[in-house]
């Protein structure tokens, strides 16, 4: 996966509302790359294999 350059990051933060400006901008970018570089990494054999299941805290209630 290619890394997100700082234009792309930016507009990524603006989307979420926030203004990145140096040298902020450089530091989140790096960091940014560097985790989705962590999380490509990351694929447990059988991963694909396992039907994902829905996380219900135990004292949840429908309806509440």
């Amino acid at each position: 996966m290619a890394d997100l350059t700082k234009d792309e990051v930016r507009s990524l933060g603006k989307a979420a509302g926030l203004d990145l400006q140096e040298p902020h901008l450089t530091e989140v970018t790096y960091n940014i790359n560097a985790l989705r570089e962590l999380l490509d990494d990351l694929n447990p054999p059988g991963l694909d294999e396992v039907e994902p299941l829905p996380i219900i805290h135990p004292y949840h209630q429908i309806g509440q």
